[in-house]
């Protein structure tokens, strides 16, 4: 789909229409580029970037400094004059081009960089070029985007008002500035993981804390125990029709039933095991990579980064399960199990995998292969827990 025009006013003519125009054309590239999302068919590096990767990351670099540099010039003249900001426009689109050449690079499937890699790239480029294009659209509002019925859209196509352009005796200009400051310090301050192991790492680290986030709040509900009686808040059953049913949030309506109970716990143990499915894909990882800097041929180098890279995917189906999994926990659970039993199945099922793709590997520590093999046995465990007490619930229901 080609970028939605500009106002045809604005176009002809309009110093800042092709800065416009340029920035736009990259916000659609990066939302609409689905190799940020995909796995490469191989990867390149683990710990020492090669050189093809060096130089994208000088290109981040160049282009992040002069995007910064020149928005706050950009905002300093356009509040004096706004016919003086033509070459300053030409410089901030300019280096969102370096920012975006070095995404390119990296997207490459030659470039051999993770998916992990690929993703906070795009993601850190996204945030410049929207906080650019924003910058340039507060002095000269008139550039926004239009859609088909002619109402105008906001920066990268968001729906939006007409904001109060930037002037001399408003301070809209120094804001957007700072925000293009925040998207440049981001990729400047070294905060963007730079190579394949930073960003693996960073994402298993993101996994785990969410796994983290799931398991304590339905940890914390089996603590609670049941709910009392039929969980209702009026005792003679009496129905309060001006009720807004807002009263029970965070009453008994959030707590388990007797039946739920066994079946929740049961989940909440399978929880623990992607957890710690976490800890042996960073293990794993690091074993890996410390095998890649020792090894001395080609050949092997190969082996072990497609190990890396299929032990990073099994990784990422387990920690992105829990949080499709944990949706399914909130009470009731029964009697309509259908869904859940599924889920269970599932996750399970994506524990299974990757232990297997760790136990299949050689040479790694004695510790993780261990703790690979306890949670691949406690996966069967938590799996046959859970039908076990949803068959005693069906037996008790009958």
């Amino acid at each position: 789909m080609p970028p939605l025009p500009l106002p045809e006013a604005a176009t002809p003519g309009h110093a800042q229409a092709p800065v416009a125009l340029g920035l736009n054309v990259l916000i659609d590239h990066a939302k609409k580029d689905l190799k940020a999302k995909a796995n490469p068919p191989f990867l390149s590096h683990y710990r020492v970037l090669p050189e093809n990767v060096r130089t994208a990351y000088d290109l981040f670099l160049t282009g992040a400094q002069l995007v910064r540099a020149t928005a706050t010039k950009y905002a300093l003249v356009g509040a004096a004059s706004k016919k003086d900001q033509v070459t300053l426009g030409n410089d901030l689109l300019r280096g969102c081009e370096l920012i975006g050449a070095a995404v390119h690079a990296t997207v490459a499937d030659a470039s051999g960089c993770s998916r992990a890699v690929r993703h906070y790239n795009q993601k850190a480029a996204l945030a410049v070029y929207l906080a650019t294009l924003r910058l340039v659209e507060a002095f000269h509002p008139e550039l926004q985007r239009t859609s088909k019925d002619g109402s105008v859209r906001g920066s990268g196509g968001d729906p939006a008002s007409r904001a109060v352009p930037a002037a001399s005796d408003n301070t809209v200009g120094a804001q957007k500035t700072g925000a293009v400051w925040e998207a440049c310090d981001h990729i400047l301050n070294k905060m963007l993981p730079q190579g394949n192991r930073s960003a693996i790492r960073r994402e298993i680290f993101t996994w785990t804390r969410e796994c983290n986030d799931t398991l304590e709040e339905f940890d914390e509900m089996v603590q609670l125990g049941p709910r009392e009686g039929g969980g209702g808040d009026d005792a003679e059953g009496e129905e309060d029709d001006d009720d807004d049913g807002f009263c029970g949030f965070g009453g008994d309506d959030d707590k388990y039933t007797e039946d739920d109970l066994p079946l929740a716990e049961a989940c909440v143990k399978l929880l623990k095991n992607s957890r710690g499915n976490m800890r042996v894909a960073l293990e794993t990882c690091e074993a890996l990579g410390e095998r890649l800097a020792g090894s001395g041929s080609d050949k092997d180098d190969e082996t072990i980064l497609d190990a890396i890279l299929r032990v990073h995917e099994h990784a990422k189906n387990v920690g992105e399960g829990v949080t499709d999994f944990g949706s399914l926990l909130y009470p009731p659970l029964v009697p309509s199990t259908a869904h859940l039993e599924a889920g269970v199945r599932r996750q399970a099922a994506l524990i299974r995998e990757f232990q297997d793709c760790v136990l299949g590997l050689e040479h790694l520590p004695t510790k993780t292969m261990e703790l690979a093999r306890t949670l691949r046995a406690t996966a069967d465990t938590r799996e046959k827990d859970f039908f076990d007490a949803l068959a005693a619930y069906k037996n008790k229901a009958c």
